[in-house]
Parts: C-alpha cells; structure tokens; sequence
C-alpha cells in the first residue's frame, strides 16, 4: 500500500469508526482515512448468511432501540433512508414460565405506544404491577425523563455535570416518586443490587424475572452493587427493542454510502502497528506492512483500551498508574454462546395457548419457572467460570424471520440464541469442540420443552458461536467478551474504561480514543462515537451541529425520538405467527 496522508486517521473500521468518520467527514471537512485489519468494515454491525445458505443471522449485533442513533439522524438526514432503520415484533420482550405453562410478554411500541396491552397482560399476575407500569410508562415517554436520558447518554463524562444538567435530574425527581417503590432514587436503591432492586419495584416474580432478564442481555451482572440508578431505565426500555429490517449490516451500508459521498477513503486488510509518536504527538501511524500513513490533525483508536495502550502507544509512553488499570480490567461476563438455527418452522411454545402473541416475542426467555433467581444463581456461576446446572441455565431466543421474511428463503425460518457462557481462557480449543455440541443439545433439550416442535428433524443446520470463536476478533482477547468489558459499576459511565481515558482524550496529544469500551459500550449505537466527536470538537474547535438553531441538546434528541417512535408505529404490521 502506498503511503498517504489524511486529515484524520481512524484505526479500526466498525460501528463507532464509522459514525465518528461521519461527523469528521462533514462536519469538521477533514480528508479521513479508516484503517481496518478484517476483510470488511462495519464490526459489530455484521450479518452473514451462515448456518444456511439464504438464512441471514447477526452475527454479533441484534437489539435496536431507537436512541441508538438519534444524533446521526438529526445530522445526516439521508441516514434512514440508505438503510439505518428500525422495526420491532409484536412483543418485544417476555419469557415463557415451563412449569405452569403460563408466559408475560411486554409488547413492543409499535404495537402497544400506550402499554395498555402490556398492563393487562401483567394484570394477570398482580394488579399492583399494571398500575405502576402504566405510570411508569407516562414517565418514561416525558419530556423530563428523556431529557435527563440524553444528558445521560450524549454528553462526555466531563461535561455531565454541567448546572442545567443536575436541575433537569432534580425536576424529573418527583415523578420517580410518585410512580412508588423501587423507583425513588435513595440511597439504598441506587447501592444495591438489580436483583435486590426489582423485587422493591415489583410485586409479581413474573416480571421480575423479565426486568433482570432484560438486564442480563445487557452484559450486567444482576448481583453487583451500586446498579440501582441502572434498573429503572432497563425496566423503561423493554417495549423500546426492535431490530434493523435486512440486518444490522444494512446501518454499516448507510454509514458507509454517507461516508463515501463525503470522501472517506477505507482500506481492509489493512492492520495497524503503531501510532507514530514524535515529541509526545500522533502525527500518523504505521501499518504491519511497513506502511506510514501521515496524520495532519489526529488520530482516534477505535480498538480495545489494551491493544491502544500496549500495542499502539506502548507502554513506554504510558504512565505507570494509568498501565496498571489498563492491566486489570475485567473483561470475563459479557461472554455468550450464541447459537443460530436454520429451521422448517418457527418454534410454537406451548405457552401461547396463555397468550399466542408469545411466537412473535424478541427477546424471549425460556425460564424453568418463575423463580428471578435463576438469573441471579446464573451470574453467580459465570463469575466461578462453570457452567450452571441446566435448570439455572437462562437463555433467550427469538426470529427475525417471522416480522421481516428477507431473514430466510420464504417459508423457512432463522431462529437465535444468547446465553452467558464461561470466558474462552476457560477451555481448551478441543474442550471448546466439545462444548459446542454438548451445549447444543443441552439447549435443544431445554427448548422443546416450551416448544415441542423444536427438535433436531426442524433444524435444517446451525451455527455455533462460542467465547473461543469471538477471539476471531482481536478486541474481544482474551476472553471473547462481546461487551469488550464488563459492566461493572467501576467500569461505566464516567470510570469506563477508565477516568484517565473516559473522555476520549489519550496521553499522547491529537491521538483519541473511541469504541465499545467507552460509554455507553455493549451497544450497536452512537453514543461513544457522537461523545469522541464533541471532545475532538472543543479541543480543535470543530464545527458542533448540537448547537445549530434547531439542534440544541438534548430537546432536539427529544423530538427526534418521538418522531423515530411514531415512524415504527406507523409500520407495516405483521400478523401473529
């Protein structure tokens, strides 16, 4: 590769290497370059054809919720249309109850705005919890609350504690209150545990199973204190869940048309060795080929905290204390097998004869009973790196297929799977062999117990993706955590991944850093990209569109969100399956 020079130089080409190329791009009307090891840019927005030819899975990236890319649609109003688009099931969380056959399904906004629907289904297993739901719900879709969100979401750590910030906090206060118990931000509340913290807010042990289930997906160990200021925006969250029509690859093809119009340049294959340090500035960096590739303004990691501070800075420019928290992260719980079956049929569950919405659930947990403990004994047993007994064993699963057909030649379906596995330190490549095929049938013993049409005759093939197979990407080493990092309370918000490195500034002057590990991590979404640029924006005095006439944060977030809700209300419904 011949040696270039651009204006800005990103290192890695996935999900926030693209969206901070954007604002870069056109916004600050820099020349950028994106660099990415793999054959293909976009990360963990990917999806492939793979348990089957014609069944499309994501391979990494499923959940959309409709904050993911608020500012990217504000900014880049074509973004829709090229593909960045959301659609949700009819339910778009809820789990099945094996033991009595009964199931609670939270429906999604696009076919419950209201909630209604939902609280009637929860009416079923205690009134109390329909009522606080609906309040709940009238909070949530407010003004005050989502501006205290946004505030939350889209301002760097640094600036979070800005005046008006902590007064919009203080006016939502009230009605954290008056929705009742679990939900008033004490003191006890927002130090204990999710799993202390819903059986406060909630009466029913059905939903309590579904709000720490949720919790779970979100790579959130249950039982680690300090969480209560989480629970309640999880709880608020459940009917937001959709996925993108097509895959999740098609937000990678949207940015990618954007990014092309406005002159980006990508280069695959193409890994990074250094970053090329003179007198304490990036002024480029240097590929494994030997390649240097010139950097006139900056240049932003989008890698793991470790392979930014050993591998392209190098401990030599690291600063002792700084070295030693980079060492020690932890990265062991956000590991899932996550398995995808090519089928005949979708599975019918048995418990839809309680409420047939349930086959067309998202994020559906098959629960041997309504005990929330055993998500609880779950976490507990992922910490010990083993494998729980199967009757503690929580997975989730869901089709795709069944609202959007392009998943899967017609009639057939693409069925998937997440559960929490051990790291992959924790067996050999040939243990990891037979993990996968004893798991698979361990799950498919569990699943056609709710659904007794899902056995090996339905499958037609199916993928298995474990811990081991996620160190294919080198971010996710050592332990093939999806999350990049655990999210423990000292490794999010303003502390991810660390404080030295949570605004995006790094030890090396004009070099950022940026991805999953950052806040708000774990996500397909914007956040950590669109926070990186209001940081490189300020330092270098960059055009900031959040202040154009219009855009002022976070209301124009507000209004945008509101409006993306009504557009999938407005969808194309499906008829139950």
């Amino acid at each position: 590769m011949p040696d270039q020079t651009f204006d800005a130089v990103i290192v890695g080409g996935g999900n926030k290497a693209l969206f901070l190329a954007m604002y870069l791009a056109r916004y600050a009307g820099m020349s950028v370059g994106v660099f990415e090891r793999r054959h293909e840019i976009g990360g963990c927005l990917a999806t492939e054809e793979t348990s089957a030819p014609g069944f499309r899975t994501n391979t990494h990236a499923t959940l959309q919720l409709p904050f993911y890319y608020l500012p990217l649609w504000r900014d880049f109003p074509e973004f829709w249309e090229y593909g960045a688009r959301l659609d949700q099931h009819i339910c778009a969380d809820g789990a099945v109850f094996r033991k009595n056959q009964t199931c609670l399904t939270i429906y999604s906004d696009k076919y419950d705005m209201s909630q209604e629907r939902t609280a009637k289904e929860i009416a079923r297993f205690s009134e109390r919890d329909a009522e606080k739901w609906l309040k709940l719900r009238k909070v949530w879709l407010g003004r005050e609350m989502q501006h205290v969100q946004f505030d939350q979401l889209f301002r760097p750590a640094e600036d979070r504690f800005d005046p008006k910030v902590l007064e919009r906090q203080i006016a939502v206060y009230p009605q954290l209150v008056e929705i009742g118990a679990g939900v008033e931000p004490d003191a006890l509340v927002l130090m204990s545990t999710h799993t202390r913290n819903v059986q406060e807010l909630w009466e029913s042990k059905e939903l309590q199973y579904i709000n720490l289930r949720f919790i779970l997906g979100a790579a959130m160990d249950v039982n680690q204190a300090g969480a209560g200021a989480w629970t309640f925006g999880f709880c608020g969250t459940m009917p937001n869940g959709g996925f993108c029509p097509g895959g999740t690859h098609q937000v990678a093809h949207a940015a990618h048309q954007i990014l092309v119009a406005d002159g980006c340049k990508f280069f695959t294959h193409a890994e990074v060795d250094k970053v090329i340090i003179e007198d304490g500035t990036a002024k480029g960096i240097r590929l494994m080929d030997g390649s240097q590739i010139g950097a006139r303004k900056l240049v932003v990691s989008t890698l793991s905290p470790y392979q930014l501070c050993f591998d392209l800075i190098g401990r030599e420019h690291m600063p002792p204390r700084m070295a030693r928290r980079i060492e020690i992260l932890e990265n062991v719980f956000g590991c899932l097998m996550w398995y995808s079956f090519a089928v005949h049929e979708a599975p019918r569950y048995e418990a839809a004869a309680f409420n047939p919405d349930v086959n067309d659930t998202f994020y559906l947990a098959l629960a041997e009973d309504n005990d929330p403990m055993h998500v609880s004994r779950e976490c507990y047993w992922t910490r010990l790196g083993k494998w729980p007994p199967l009757e503690d064993y929580c997975p989730t699963v869901w089709s795709h297929s069944i609202p959007d057909p392009t998943y899967a030649p017609a009639g057939k379906h693409i069925v998937n799977h997440e559960q929490l596995g051990p790291p992959a330190t924790a067996h050999t490549e040939k243990e990891w062999i037979e993990v996968k095929k004893r798991y698979a049938e361990e799950l498919m013993s569990i699943w056609q117990k709710h659904a007794p049409n899902m056995t090996w005759d339905n499958v037609i093939d199916c993928e298995f993706n474990t811990p081991y197979d996620q160190l294919k990407l080198k971010n996710l080493a050592p332990n093939g955590c999806m999350a990049l990092l655990d999210r423990v309370p000292y490794q999010t918000d303003d502390k991810r991944p660390i404080p030295e490195l949570a605004n995006h500034r790094t030890p090396i002057k004009n070099l950022y850093a940026t991805g999953s590990a950052w806040h708000l991590g774990a996500n397909s979404g914007s956040t950590e990209s669109y926070n990186c640029y209001k940081i490189i924006a300020k330092d270098m005095n960059l055009a900031k569109p959040w202040e154009e006439p219009g855009k002022e944060e976070p209301e124009s977030l507000y209004q945008l969100w509101l409006t993306i809700l009504k557009r999938v209300q407005d969808l194309p419904k499906v008829k139950p399956p």
